[in-house]
């Protein structure tokens, strides 16, 4: 083979093929590839998914992975160079029925060995290098194995046709022939993801069940008496996990990373059901044979499951591989999972149902703020409701105070809060379903790190304890210091104290028993035009330059503040699905000089300077070299681009897509420039009329 074509084909842009691509892993490695602007193809049976093609923008591609033929055509066809691999276990669909399960998972483990040697077919045909990442569970029945030479105890007692655990079972020593079979192809990449529970489950075999009167439900399993802590995660996750691994080929190559969000035992999550319904949900310990008992297909092989998960002696997952894995993306926790699917079919008919009102009233802590102003305009437009505004501030006779209520006298009531004291927050925020937080590094906290984070902490704690907010939107930012460690960003100051202050405190919310959807900010837009000062030029004449702490070929994510309004009023209007997520916003990446460009062609085109009768043209200016000697103020701002200029690390958290998504009504920055091209301030700054 011609190793030098292979080496170049791995340079081209990465495609993506995922095969299950119509169930639940298939579909978030599918959505967080085409969220990574990876062309994506979803092999799957089905013949139309409007959601994989419509909504996602991914390619489909017919077929069914128990066909050779299928499977090479799809490798060769697509050129992927990023293979996302799952499988089903076909178990038996009669109830109590405990044969056939073992030639289910020797069907299931011949489909992923003759997937492994097709790869390597696909490649001495091709020459094009791929890695593999493969969904894979323990090889159940080797440990049992291993249990029993050890120690001559029966960890699992087999089926009746010798199976434990078939579907684990078969995907781990699916797994283990893949790694021995590829580790000598060294343009062959292979890394094994080794799932743990999933919380899916309790929307099918495991959801709570009641009792007749329904005065109490029941989670039937036998995990163990109820503290034993079980690895578990959302398969949505894997749309940042998988896409991160293809990101590191080297890192993963050769790596079963054993994945799990979090370690929570069956009385934890019979709690959530109770704190988030309002029912007495209790873990209901039974026996294996109870559980195979069980009047639902493939019970038999559940309570193998479950007799295996809830024994110490079943290997543990990696939280830390797996939150690095995700980075800069946190794993959904069981508590955030659970209320994002609070209205699921699964759970009504169970009746588990969730009153859960309209948000109508809104505290807005930080409401005379840019960011405070903004949500309040946004609450204010949103044509659905008519919301109640609280808008806080330590000065409610002042100008701002009254400018704001003058905006709708009957809506808005101006409340006195002091981010210093949490008894005054609490009284600000009781009464109302929402709340809207924002905090000042520079006024309110005087620039001090550990005083802003103090502050965010007393209205987070002031939220969890009214009795009446339903939920919590935070404008916070990412840890600057632990993507500079994690992305190796070689920033000189590792810590950007404005927006780290605030990425503590959103850690801190995330320990807390309360809603909340996490909002990270760019570079508002209005800043270029904060940035712009009038000079003296050369000849006497006036000319204006924009100041901006960056080299002019450098980008930077931006957004217009205005945008954040409609953002935050769309998270309240759907406010359960967007618990426990990171949104961060942006609608463009643009470089220095294509901000100084776009100004000019859109203001300054045709302007004339009537003293020398020239024309009017902004300039750059690289104050780079002169931060040090700058005040306070100058050096953070050289700080923040610094770090916003790092696009690729970034683009990590900030998704035009989503932001979109969210606000359709927001502009990229062209055209957000054009749309103000009457601003008064605006044309002020530029010395127009």
């Amino acid at each position: 083979m011609n190793t030098s074509t292979s080496t170049a084909l791995s340079k081209s842009p990465p495609v993506c093929l995922v095969f299950g691509a119509s169930g639940e892993q298939g579909r978030a490695v599918v959505e967080g590839m085409t969220d990574s602007n990876v062309t994506t193809f979803g092999f799957t049976r089905e013949t139309h998914d409007a959601y994989l093609t419509d909504a996602l923008g991914a390619t489909l591609y017919t077929g069914d992975v128990q066909n050779p033929d299928d499977v090479l055509q799809a490798l060769l066809t697509t050129k992927a160079t990023c293979i996302f691999f799952v499988t089903t276990t076909e178990l038996p669909s009669e109830v109590g029925q405990t044969s056939g399960c073992s030639d289910a998972a020797a069907a299931e483990y011949q489909v992923i060995v003759e997937f492994f040697h097709l790869l390597k077919q696909a490649y001495e045909q091709d020459g094009i290098a791929r890695h593999v990442v493969m969904s894979t569970r323990d090889n159940v029945q080797k440990l049992n194995r291993e249990i029993l030479e050890a120690t001559g105890d029966l960890w699992i007692d087999p089926l009746d046709d010798g199976s434990i655990v078939p579907h684990y079972t078969s995907k781990g020593r699916g797994g283990e022939y893949g790694m021995e079979y590829l580790k000598n192809i060294s343009n062959l990449k292979l890394t094994l993801l080794t799932m743990p529970f999933f919380y899916s489950a309790f929307l099918g075999f495991f959801a709570p069940l009641p009792d007749e009167s329904k005065t109490q439900w029941q989670l039937n399993a036998c995990f163990g008496d109820g503290t034993n802590s079980i690895d578990m995660m959302g398969a949505s996750d894997l749309a940042y996990i998988v896409p991160n691994i293809f990101a590191k080929p080297d890192e993963y190559e050769g790596v079963n990373l054993r994945l799990a969000s979090e370690r929570i035992s069956m009385d934890a999550v019979a709690l959530e059901f109770s704190d988030l319904y309002g029912k007495d949900v209790v873990y209901n310990p039974l026996s294996p044979e109870e559980v195979s008992a069980l009047p639902f297909p493939q019970a038999p092989a559940m309570a193998q499951m479950f007799t295996f998960l809830g024994d110490p002696r079943a290997l543990r997952h990696d939280l830390e591989g797996t939150y690095a894995a995700a980075f800069p993306r946190k794993p959904q926790t069981f508590k955030d999972w659970l209320l994002t699917h609070s209205d699921a079919t699964a759970f009504q008919r169970v009746g588990l149902t969730l009153d859960s009102p309209d948000i109508h009233s809104v505290t807005v802590f930080g409401a005379t703020s840019p960011e405070g102003r903004s949500v309040v305009k946004g609450l204010l437009n949103d044509s659905r409701k008519r919301y109640k505004i609280r808008a806080t501030t330590r000065h409610v006779n002042g100008a701002a105070a009254k400018q704001l209520v003058a905006l709708d006298p009957s809506r808005i009531e101006i409340v006195f809060a002091d981010f210093d004291n949490m008894e005054s927050c609490l009284a600000a925020v009781n009464g109302t379903e929402g709340a809207f937080l924002v905090t000042d590094f520079y006024e309110e906290a005087g620039g001090d790190m550990e005083t802003e984070e103090r502050h965010a902490r007393n209205v987070i704690d002031a939220c969890e304890a009214s009795q009446t907010v339903k939920h919590l939107v935070f404008s916070t930012f990412e840890s600057v210091e632990e993507m500079n460690r994690v992305f190796g960003l070689g920033m000189a100051s590792p810590s950007v104290a404005q927006l780290d202050a605030k990425a503590r405190a959103a850690a801190y919310a995330r320990t807390k028993k309360l809603s909340v959807t996490y909002i990270l900010m760019p570079c508002y837009s209005e800043l270029f035009f904060d940035r712009i000062e009038k000079r003296t030029s050369d000849d006497g004449g006036d000319k204006y330059v924009l100041t901006l702490p960056l080299k002019n070929d450098t980008k930077v994510m931006c957004m217009s503040i205005d945008d954040l309004g409609p953002a935050v009023a769309n998270v309240f209007d759907s406010y359960q699905v967007y618990a426990g997520h990171e949104i961060g916003l942006v609608t463009d990446f643009v470089t220095i000089s294509e901000v100084k460009d776009m100004i000019n062609e859109v203001f300054m085109q045709g302007e004339t300077d009537e003293t020398h009768d020239s024309p009017m043209r902004l300039e750059t200016e690289d104050v780079t070299s002169y931060l040090e000697p700058r005040d306070t103020y100058m050096k953070d701002l050289g700080q923040m681009f610094a770090y916003m200029a790092h696009t690729d690390a970034v683009k990590q958290r900030h998704s035009i897509a989503k932001t979109m998504k969210l606000v359709p009504s927001a502009l990229p920055l062209r055209r957000w420039i054009e749309a103000n091209v009457d601003n008064v301030a605006f044309r002020e700054k530029l010395g127009l009329r």
